[in-house]
């Protein structure tokens, strides 16, 4: 029997649990949710055809809890498999990897770095089908008014949390 090219893990956070789906490429999902059974749940159809494999995710495991420690660069050094992505969803996922850590953009910003100015709902609707949240930092993106919009990764608590995390560590590095 042979093995799957796909593995999974799941694995705790200070933010809940992680699971990841992955490939020799990088990471194609990640879900962020309070309970090992919701995470579970939330990986859902994505687990077929996976084994599970705690040593597969090393690399990504480690960026993460450097992340979550204060190093919220580390996010970026984490390799993605994207292949199976629709085109302006795969831009839009790319720009919001450049949105910088503690800081914010719009819909609107995003659909137009994502090559489609006038997009911003497709934009949108590009977030909420993020399926890499944290590595793909949608929590960073908000509507045009300033106000936090969904955040499919543990809701608007978490992702304000995260956002808070990210500009106290940036302030820290800034100093005085």
């Amino acid at each position: 029997m042979s093995k799957s090219k796909y593995k999974h893990c799941i694995f705790p956070s200070p933010h809940g649990w992680i699971g990841l789906i992955g490939s020799d490429r990088g990471l194609c999902r990640l879900s962020l949710k309070p309970t090992p059974e919701e995470t579970l749940e939330d990986l859902g159809d994505g687990l077929k055809g996976t084994d599970p494999d705690d040593t597969a995710f090393v690399q990504a495991q480690a960026c993460l809890e450097r992340y979550f420690q204060g190093e919220v660069a580390a996010l970026a050094e984490i390799p993605l498999d994207l292949s199976d992505a629709p085109p302006f969803y795969g831009a839009a996922w790319e720009a919001c990897r450049h949105i910088p850590a503690g800081e914010t953009r719009s819909y609107a910003w995003l659909a137009a770095e994502a090559g489609r100015p006038n997009a911003a709902r497709a934009a949108g609707q590009a977030m909420a089908k993020n399926r890499l949240a944290l590595v793909i930092p949608c929590h960073r993106v908000i509507g045009s008014s300033g106000d936090l919009h969904g955040y499919g990764a543990g809701g608007l608590a978490v992702k304000a949390k995260l956002l808070e995390m990210e500009r106290a560590y940036a302030s820290a590095v800034a100093g005085p």
